[in-house]
């Protein structure tokens, strides 16, 4: 599996270490960043996207000395991760029919009037 870096794309990166035996993986991992060489954003766009970067990477090692800050961060992603799924449960077509009345939602396609 692949990306290209688009010219206007600064990509984070995060490789696994040392995970010759996956069972024994302890979650050791490598963050970097990278830029397509040919890219034209400004020099405050990578500023500030190499301090986004930098600070998921200086999370990642406080996360392994204050467990507390680590569940705290899931709990968070978890709900983030939940309120998506509620979204994408809303944007499914609905048909319902009573009698000869069908109402639709705006996920719903038709062919026609409707």
């Amino acid at each position: 599996m692949g990306h290209e870096i688009g010219d206007d794309e600064i990509a984070i990166v995060i490789s696994p270490i040392d995970y010759d035996n996956p069972k024994k993986w302890r979650g050791d991992s490598n963050v970097s960043i990278a830029i397509s060489p040919d890219h034209d954003l400004p020099d405050s766009v990578v500023n500030g996207i190499v301090e986004i970067a930098t600070m998921m990477s200086a999370f990642l090692d406080l996360a392994n000395e204050e467990p507390d800050l680590y569940d705290m961060v899931k709990e968070h992603r978890d709900y983030l991760i939940a309120m998506d799924a509620a979204e994408m449960e809303d944007e499914k077509p609905v048909v319902i029919k009573k009698g000869n009345v069908y109402t639709l939602n705006k996920w719903t396609k038709t062919k026609g009037n409707a």
